[in-house]
């Protein structure tokens, strides 16, 4: 999983709440999964998700001392590896198995100005990737792994409640359908493949900060 990046010890309720429903799922519950943020935060670049830095999390490109890097007894990632190269290591075994990435792209609030007669500064929602997302991507082109990034225009990924009666659903399925048919396709198509786990009903009702915008289903890396 490609989520944003945490230097807190819990990621936030949207990357928790996809990995539960990941795990619930009847086809996604079959896959080892990684997430980052379960594990190291060290990192060889001082402000950890400098696009700039050169570390790529490979041994040449990371300063962190091969020794502290690799378990000396598995030569496996550690609790003092850098972050980019036991996220690189993992990208690496999942396409030696055929595996796959999920990059999860949350909607966040950001504030603009007020507009005159406005009191107080507007809040919006915004989609993006975060900076450590970013870096992930590249070092996925690096290692030609497959990427399935998810867009929304919601802030849940299971929406519940009396708000949502009549336009309950799970954006995990269509998730779960997107990596299915790659499978069933021979896993032959290597572009990332754009994968929206909002609410199309409230889209297409037109419901006021609902709308967004389509994306292409496939995009060369």
């Amino acid at each position: 999983m490609s989520v944003k990046f945490s230097l807190a010890e819990m990621s936030t309720q949207y990357a928790t709440d996809f990995a539960l429903e990941m795990k619930k799922d009847p086809f996604l519950k079959n896959f080892k999964t990684y997430n980052p943020n379960a594990w190291c935060k060290k990192s060889c670049d001082p402000k950890f998700i400098n696009m700039q830095h050169p570390c790529r999390g490979t041994l040449a490109t990371c300063t962190i001392p091969e020794e502290q890097n690799l378990a000396k007894d598995t030569k496996r990632p550690c609790a003092t590896s850098c972050w980019r190269l036991a996220f690189r290591f993992h990208q690496e075994e999942c396409k030696a198995s055929n595996g796959f990435m999920i990059q999860v792209e949350e909607l966040c609030p950001s504030t603009r100005p007020a507009h005159p007669g406005q009191s107080s500064p507007q809040v919006e929602e915004h989609q993006g990737l975060g900076d450590g997302q970013k870096i992930e991507t590249e070092m996925a082109k690096q290692v030609g792994l497959k990427i399935f990034r998810t867009y929304t225009n919601v802030v849940e990924i299971k929406p519940t409640g009396a708000f949502w009666e009549g336009y309950e659903f799970n954006g995990i399925d269509a998730i779960s359908k997107a990596v299915q048919e790659w499978y069933e396709n021979g896993c032959v198509n290597r572009d990332l493949e754009n994968v929206f786990v909002g609410c199309q009903k409230r889209a297409n009702e037109n419901w006021f900060g609902f709308r967004y915008n389509r994306r292409p289903r496939y995009e060369k890396m």
